[in-house]
């Protein structure tokens, strides 16, 4: 009986060894997992690459992995110029806000609920929902917030300069040698569960890679979806409203939420700054049915096939997952979730797979 116990005991104790010391590293191995994703998303391109030849000689390793990361790069350049004037724009807009006349207009409406206010003892007689607007928007378009956000950025530049290097040489270098971690595992793996870690590996590596192409085909659907929907009801700024909306759906059940205000605030700011203060009503309703929309094709239709097929794990799995990483670690844990919850379920698989508990949560596998 104790030795039935031993040999559940000495793989979760390494497991939990492994857990701590992942969190103490926490930085460290964020760096790592994003150099991970990033090299399997290019390995496909690399490997392609690899089998191209010139007078019988193969194109070499090193120059496929450049390439590969060259390619990359270009891919989020584009991005940035896309994104950043519309960001800039963005700002300008909102700068550009009469709060004066903004006021003015809704006046009359505003007297009304501020008489409202004072007879339900909501706000006191001496205040008025207008002084509470105008210091809100005030203290929103107030040019000394973005010049601090970017002195921020700036004294953030050196440390970020030095995770993007980091990330970069770990990315060259997985690809370079796409069984670099696989080695560094079973160097460090006890003789007799060589051929089960390298088997866990395996079958980890070949989930996440289906999860994180669908992650990021999900991504790129929402974006053009929510870009498409808003540039048809004619919302400013559609492009950005959409990119931002779409990126956020990397996080599970939240992102779209996020992703449906944000774009509402900048609808708004955007209808502010133009003056047409009759169509505000008209661009919040026409923002959030579009990302209501959206949301349903990603819920019915991009995540079943996303989250349940490509980590084979019932939808209750996944949502309780989500949920228990946000407890442990807010949006980020709700991000990390389904990897972190896939490599569990098939360390556990592979090795304790004598439980009851944990044939039942591998039997999809």
């Amino acid at each position: 009986m104790n030795k039935d116990y031993l040999q559940y005991l000495k793989p979760i104790t390494g497991f939990s060894v492994l857990a701590f010391m992942a969190w103490y590293f926490s930085d460290v191995v964020g760096y790592i997992l994003v150099a991970t994703f990033l090299s399997m998303m290019g390995a496909p391109l690399t490997k392609r690459l690899n089998t191209l030849k010139y007078r019988n000689i193969n194109m070499p390793r090193s120059v496929s992995a450049m390439i590969t990361m060259l390619t990359i790069f270009v891919i989020f350049g584009i991005f940035v110029v896309i994104i950043a004037p519309l960001i800039i724009h963005q700002a300008n807009i909102i700068s550009s806000i009469n709060i004066e006349a903004f006021i003015s207009h809704f006046q009359e409406p505003m007297d009304r609920l501020d008489t409202f206010l004072v007879q339900y003892n909501v706000i006191n007689s001496g205040e008025t929902l207008t002084q509470y607007i105008q210091l809100q928007i005030s203290e929103l378009v107030d040019l000394a917030h973005f010049t601090n956000f970017f002195s921020n950025l700036v004294s953030a530049t050196g440390s970020v300069l030095m995770g993007i290097f980091i990330i970069l040489f770990l990315t060259y270098y997985f690809l370079l040698d796409d069984k670099l971690l696989k080695n560094v595992f079973l160097i460090l793996s006890p003789e007799k569960y060589v051929n089960d870690v390298e088997k866990a590996l395996h079958d980890s590596k070949f989930l996440l890679v289906r999860y994180f192409h669908g992650i990021l085909t999900e991504v790129l659907i929402m974006m053009s979806l929510e870009t498409i929907g808003l540039l048809i009801i004619g919302v400013p700024n559609a492009v950005l409203i959409g990119f931002f909306g779409g990126l956020m759906n990397v996080i599970p059940y939240l992102g779209p939420i996020i992703g449906m205000c944000f774009g509402i605030v900048l609808g708004v700011l955007s209808e502010l700054s133009a003056g047409n203060y009759d169509a505000l009503f008209y661009t919040i309703i026409g923002v959030a049915a579009v990302f209501g929309g959206s949301n349903m094709i990603d819920n019915l239709v991009l995540q079943p096939l996303i989250y349940s097929r490509s980590v084979k794990a019932h939808p209750v799995e996944v949502f309780l997952a989500i949920i228990i990483g946000g407890k442990i670690s807010g949006i980020v844990g709700m991000i990390l979730a389904i990897p972190t919850y896939t490599i569990i379920k098939v360390i556990l698989r592979q090795f304790l797979n004598q439980m009851k508990l944990v044939k039942y949560l591998t039997s999809r596998m």
